[in-house]
């Protein structure tokens, strides 16, 4: 019996030690890992923010760390401009021209402290004055920062390039006042030209109203006799205002229409009108546009329109620009060199009456492209010079007899 107890005594002290040792054990060992907790958080606050970001850096990717492909502008981004604005929704210039920013102002608002910035340098730059030079073709904004308002103005530059006597601009053939056509230029009629009037004449038919070609492409020759018989009826100053000089007539590009009668009035039928606010829709504009005769050189001419596809004839409309105003044309003197003055040979000169060596003015159709009905037949003379009656200036002999003679042709 004694052993008994003996032995369960002992057991009970082997467990009691047993169960001690167990929790020193638990206690060092989880004071250990407190420890190293600790020292962990300790070591973290000493090292400074820059190495903790110098470590984070280091595992940005590389797209992430690339460098942006623009130079940012150094305009800052406020609110939409609403106390000054831009005189032009859309500059155009071409490379190393420049145009002043027209800025209009509400009153009292002063533009004095105004930044300006361009997104892309290589295309254009601005000076402090809001002067913009063209640099390269291509497209940028132009920004105005003034008072915590931004104006933005989308930029497009030109170029320029003369390839065998004829001058485009991003590809747009142009013959104005001081930009001529080589003599030898002799395309007729494109056929794009005339399959864009064809589509125009078919929707104008839709509506029952009746466009059609009054005079399509003239050669360089066919321009001396219009020119020339002007000049003798009116003289130069008349005759420049309302026709070309030989080779520098739209006609003779190709892409060039005179819709129906030579006549202001055709604005007021109702063809005119149609073809006044749906021609840039078939890719044609309204060439000598009215109140821009200081621009294009020529007086209004409702009838007459030129092909440059749909997308450049709709800029052109909704801006209400001309074609010089679009491709940066308007002062062209210093791009080309002058060429001598386009004079008709004495022996083309037409005789006194100013009509004698003139044929009734039949349009010059491509051979190879001649399209059924887009052309009239032919009027005679007598009532195309009537259509002219209301438009021209009358000639008045001494006797007190007032005689109008027509042009027989426009620019």
């Amino acid at each position: 019996m004694a052993q008994k107890a003996a032995k369960k005594r002992r057991d009970n002290a082997r467990t009691s030690f047993m169960l001690l040792m167990l929790s020193v054990v638990l206690v060092f060992g989880f004071g250990l890992i407190l420890g190293k907790q600790e020292q962990a958080i300790q070591q973290t606050a000493a090292v400074p923010n820059t190495v903790i970001q110098e470590a984070a850096t280091e595992t940005m990717t590389e797209e992430e760390t690339a460098p942006p492909e623009t130079v940012p502008e150094t305009v800052p981004e406020y609110h939409q401009a609403t106390d000054f604005w831009s005189a032009e929704k859309h500059i155009y210039l071409r490379a190393n021209h420049q145009k002043q920013i027209a800025i209009g102002t509400k009153p009292g608002f002063s533009m004095e402290n105004a930044v300006y910035g361009v997104s892309d340098e290589n295309i254009a730059v601005v000076d402090e004055f809001g002067m913009i030079t063209g640099v390269s073709r291509g497209e940028c904004t132009v920004s105005v920062y003034c008072e915590a308002e931004t104006l933005k103005i989308p930029v497009t530059v030109r170029e320029l390039t003369v390839q065998d006597g004829c001058t485009y601009v991003d590809g747009i053939l142009i013959a104005n006042k001081s930009i001529s056509l080589p003599e030898d230029y002799d395309p007729g009629m494109l056929p794009e030209t005339a399959e864009a009037f064809k589509e125009l004449q078919a929707a104008a038919k839709e509506e029952g109203l009746n466009i059609y070609i009054g005079s399509g492409y003239r050669s360089y020759q066919y321009q001396i006799k219009a020119y020339n018989s002007l000049v003798e009826a009116y003289g130069h100053e008349y005759a420049d205002r309302i026709s070309a000089k030989p080779g520098h007539s739209e006609h003779q590009t190709g892409y060039t229409v005179d819709c129906n009668t030579i006549n202001e009035a055709f604005i007021e039928t109702p063809e005119g009108q149609w073809l006044d606010k749906h021609c840039h829709e078939f890719g044609f504009i309204i060439r000598y546009p009215e109140g821009k005769e200081d621009i294009t050189g020529y007086a209004y001419e409702c009838w007459h329109i030129r092909y440059v596809g749909v997308d450049v004839a709709t800029e052109i409309y909704e801006q209400g620009l001309t074609l010089e105003e679009y491709l940066d044309v308007v002062h062209i003197e210093d791009d080309i060199p002058p060429t001598e003055e386009e004079t008709a040979p004495a022996e083309d000169m037409p005789s006194d009456d100013g009509y004698a060596d003139f044929d009734t003015p039949v349009p010059e159709e491509n051979p190879d492209y001649a399209e059924p009905g887009l052309y009239e037949e032919p009027v005679q003379e007598e009532t195309v010079l009537s259509q002219y009656q209301e438009t021209l200036p009358a000639v008045v002999e001494d006797d007190g007899i007032e005689i109008i003679d027509a042009p027989l042709e426009a620019p």
